[in-house]
C-alpha cells in the first residue's frame, strides 16, 4: 500500500547534524517500499516570517489575504494530503528551533487543524508522526522539553500516534554515535512491525 511521508526538518545544521543525519537513515529505510512517496520540507532553508497581528486577524475571521494565510493554508493542505510526518529536530536553548516554531504557529488553526466543542479537538487524525531529536546534554527525564512541546502541540490539532528517537548527549561523539546505532535498530524494528 502506497504511503506518503512528510519529513520536516529543523536543523540549522544542513552538515554535521545529528537529528538530520538520522533522519536520512529513517527515510532510507521507509523509501524500502518503493511505492512510498515523501515530501520534504526544509525549515532552515524555506525561511517563514513569524506570525503577525494581520495574519492572526485572518485566522480568526478578518476577509483580508497575507502571504503568511496563503503560506498556513499550504502548509495545513499538505499536512491533510499525508500519511505520516517526519520531524528531525534539534534542542537550541531547551526548546524547539524557532523556524519549526513558525511553522506551527501558522498550522494550529482553529476550524482548520482543531475546533472547539466544549473542548478542543484536533482535526489532524491517523496520522502516524516520528520525532527524532538531538540535545547537547545527556537527558535524564522521560522525555526532553523538545519532545513534550511537541507532543502537546501534535496532540493538539489530533496527532496521538507518536514515535521518538532521541539522541541525547551529543556533546560527547563517543555516546552520540553510540546512541545513533541503537536508535536505528529502533527504527528499523518500527518500520519492519
Amino acid at each position: 500500500m502506497m504511503k506518503t511521508i512528510l519529513r520536516i526538518d529543523s536543523s540549522l545544521r544542513s552538515e554535521g547534524s545529528y537529528s538530520r543525519n538520522l533522519g536520512d537513515f529513517f527515510i532510507n529505510e521507509w523509501m524500502k517500499n518503493p511505492t512510498n512517496k515523501i515530501k520534504h520540507r526544509d525549515l532552515s532553508k524555506d525561511f517563514i516570517n513569524h506570525l503577525d497581528q494581520a495574519t492572526l486577524d485572518c485566522f480568526y475571521g478578518d476577509s483580508s489575504q497575507t502571504d503568511l494565510l496563503k503560506l498556513s493554508d499550504e502548509f495545513i493542505a499538505e499536512l491533510f494530503d499525508v500519511d505520516e510526518i517526519l520531524i528531525t529536530v534539534p534542542m537550541y536553548n531547551f526548546g524547539i528551533p524557532s523556524s519549526l516554531k513558525a511553522y506551527f504557529d501558522l498550522i494550529v488553526r482553529t476550524e482548520k487543524t482543531f475546533r472547539y466543542d466544549n473542548e478542543a479537538i484536533g482535526l489532524l487524525k491517523n496520522r502516524k508522526t516520528y520525532i527524532i531529536s538531538s540535545m547537547g546534554d545527556e537527558n535524564t527525564d522521560t522525555k526532553s522539553l523538545v519532545e513534550i512541546h511537541l507532543q502537546h502541540v501534535l496532540n493538539y490539532i489530533g496527532i496521538t500516534e507518536i514515535y521518538y528517537f532521541a539522541i541525547d548527549g551529543t556533546a560527547d561523539e563517543c555516546l552520540a554515535t553510540e546512541k545513533t546505532e541503537i536508535k536505528k535498530t529502533e527504527i528499523i524494528n518500527l518500520l519492519n512491525q
